[in-house]
């Protein structure tokens, strides 16, 4: 289980994003080259969590401000969101942000 307090931020400088209409698809680069073997196709709901997804927000405040746009059950979102990150980790979209605060 993810750590709900947890940040992450987007390596914008490893993918080209394009939004079309409600959908976004991820291009991951490698040395500067488009790796279209690992597209990733966002859906209005994935797109949502990519955006929020800001070196700011945590996991938690992204579950909270996406409850008040969708109409699901927190627990199914809160299994969203964490299958999104763990998917955007794998394919190097994103990173953890570490905590600057002593003692975490």
């Amino acid at each position: 289980m993810l750590d709900l307090d947890a940040v992450f931020r987007q390596k914008s400088n490893n993918f080209v994003a394009r939004k079309f209409e409600t959908e976004m698809v991820l291009i991951p680069l490698v040395n500067n080259v488009a790796d279209m073997t690992s597209v990733l196709t966002l859906n209005e709901v994935g797109s949502s969590i990519f955006n929020l997804i800001d070196g700011k927000n945590s996991i938690n405040t992204i579950i909270l401000k996406l409850i008040e746009e969708y109409s699901v059950e927190i627990e199914v979102l809160q299994a969203d969101v964490e299958q999104f990150i763990a998917q955007a980790q794998s394919k190097n979209l994103i990173e953890k942000v570490e905590s600057s605060t002593p003692g975490e």
